[in-house]
């Protein structure tokens, strides 16, 4: 992560990445609104990388091999980096993950799982012994990591960056889970080749 008290020299990493995103405003306007489950978070990375990071200069911030590299996976784009950074912005007390009230949808329970045997969790967890019980998680900024975003990231974007970010991060929660796959496997179905829920995703109209 970037070096704290210097602004003008510093360059943004992928961790610095999720903490913009939660600390962005969204759908209610309000700073450090959370954002529902990982699997949103992960495809949030993915079409920020597509359509937000050159339009809006933010390769002049975060340069493009400090960006989490996605492939296709099984539920579309996917990309172990986010949910390591995840984890270790968690444990590192930046971020604070809760229980969603949100009704999981298909295909987040699955890529976690792909995550934990990526990182040879799945055992310590009882994956395998199918002792695992999936909770989906919201994710917020705690007072530490708002302060550290407020600091040493925040002032670091142009005013139209800020806006770019808090307009993207709108569009992506105000809407559902479903309505974010549709678009990203309607609009990079190069991303969509191994997926196993391509059919459900393409086959019903999802609410907008």
């Amino acid at each position: 992560m970037t070096e704290a008290g210097d602004h003008a020299l510093s360059r943004l990493i992928g961790k610095d990445l999720l903490l913009l995103l939660l600390y962005a405003p969204g759908k209610t306007g309000e700073y450090c609104e959370k954002i529902e489950g990982r699997t949103l978070l992960q495809k949030m990375v993915f079409l920020f990388e597509k359509e937000v990071y050159k339009k809006f200069r933010y390769d002049q911030l975060i340069e493009e091999k400090d960006l989490p590299n996605f492939k296709a996976y099984y539920y579309g784009p996917f990309s172990k980096q986010v949910f390591d950074d995840l984890d270790f912005l968690i444990r590192l007390g930046f971020i604070e993950a809760t229980i969603s009230n949100e009704e999981v949808e298909e295909g987040e329970e699955d890529e976690y799982q792909l995550w934990e045997e990526q990182t040879g969790l799945e055992e310590d967890l009882g994956i395998e012994d199918g002792l695992f019980e999936f909770k989906k998680e919201a994710y917020t900024l705690t007072k530490i990591g708002r302060a550290f975003v407020e600091q040493e990231l925040w002032p670091q974007l142009s005013e139209n960056q800020q806006q770019a970010l808090a307009s993207f991060k709108r569009n992506c929660t105000e809407v559902n889970l479903k309505a974010i796959l549709r678009y990203v496997y309607q609009r990079y179905p190069e991303t969509t080749e191994n997926s196993k829920i391509k059919g459900e995703v393409l086959g019903n109209a999802y609410p907008y």
